[in-house]
């Protein structure tokens, strides 16, 4: 009986991995994702196609940084600050306040997510590609998200379009045939 044989693995790759108990400073920031919502407002279903790769470039590098020095303001490029004195255009869950929200920029052009800190545990409730927590009239003010239009909504979307111009050239078909057929009995 011949067995399969394990692969080998590499010890550069065997560090690629860290073991769960050197992962990660426990001090640093983690995300949880258990408390995110989507509204009218706040999606992903207007995101272009760079969006996801920045929000998880700026997740990486959020996530080696202590709360205290990302709140500090030692990462200026993600501009974390708190909502205390915004408008949100949707309803906060309940028991979260504005004063508790905190804002972290993806990039000046992109947007950033919003949540909640809970000790070094940073709880994302809303992704705002379109800056829809702080609209400003001189880029379009306060814009509903699209409907996601996704690979199956624009295959779906042509099924229909060609159904309805197989529709009309039968009538057409259909139409031409009795035109064509009552020429043929007048003659």
């Amino acid at each position: 009986m011949s067995r399969i044989p394990k692969q080998q693995i590499s010890k550069e790759e065997k560090q690629l991995i860290p073991s769960v108990s050197l992962a990660r400073n426990k001090e640093c920031i983690s995300f949880s994702f258990e408390a995110l919502e989507t509204t009218e407002y706040f999606n992903l279903d207007a995101t272009c196609s760079n969006w996801s790769s920045e929000l998880f470039d700026m997740l990486k590098i959020v996530s080696a940084a202590k709360k205290s020095e990302l709140l500090s303001g030692r990462y200026r490029n993600y501009r974390v600050h708190n909502h205390e004195n915004a408008t949100p255009p949707s309803k906060l869950p309940d028991g979260v306040t504005l004063k508790e929200c905190y804002q972290i920029r993806i990039s000046k052009s992109k947007g950033g997510i919003h949540g909640i800190f809970y000790e070094n545990i940073f709880y994302v409730i809303w992704l705002d590609p379109l800056h829809n927590m702080y609209p400003d009239e001189r880029y379009g003010g306060l814009k509903k998200i699209k409907p996601p239009n996704t690979c199956c909504r624009d295959r779906e979307k042509t099924i229909v379009d060609l159904q309805e111009q197989i529709n009309q050239l039968k009538d057409e078909l259909e139409f031409y045939e009795e035109y064509y057929s009552s020429e043929n009995h007048e003659s």
